[in-house]
């Protein structure tokens, strides 16, 4: 738990330490109008870094899990209780690239809304690995 804090500290504070502080207006991101500033920026790359971090970190700790004398199993649809290390490596690459692009289309405000959500369900789903032992191995 120590090592997956410790990294998560890391990665969200080197995101906010490489990102420019600056001021925005919140209705102005949820307006329905279109605007010059609808294109991505700093605070969509920050939410983008920071969901890849958790993506990574739930990524490794998969393929840590995987089959660990049938310790955990994967209560996952797609991945099934116990699936190879190529299932998981192709599912984690596809994801990764479909938020990323979803990411990109989608305009400001509802990008800002589903970013915000992917990191927050990231981290429930990686503190919950965290917390029933599951760790990672870099």
């Amino acid at each position: 738990m120590k090592n997956l804090s410790f990294a998560l500290i890391s990665i969200f504070s080197l995101a906010i330490v490489s990102t420019p502080v600056f001021a925005w207006n919140p209705d102005a991101i949820l307006s329905d109008t279109k605007t010059d500033d609808d294109g991505w920026d700093n605070m969509d790359t920050t939410l983008e870094l920071a969901y890849m971090a958790t993506h990574v970190v739930d990524w490794e700790q998969t393929r840590s899990g995987l089959c660990q004398s049938n310790a955990y199993q994967e209560p996952h649809t797609i991945l099934g209780d116990c699936p190879s290390s190529r299932k998981v490596i192709g599912y984690f690459l596809g994801t990764a690239l479909l938020h990323t692009g979803l990411s990109y289309v989608l305009q400001k405000k509802y990008r800002r809304i589903f970013q915000s959500t992917s990191v927050a369900a990231q981290l429930g789903i990686v503190t919950n690995n965290a917390s029933i032992g599951i760790n990672m191995k870099f």
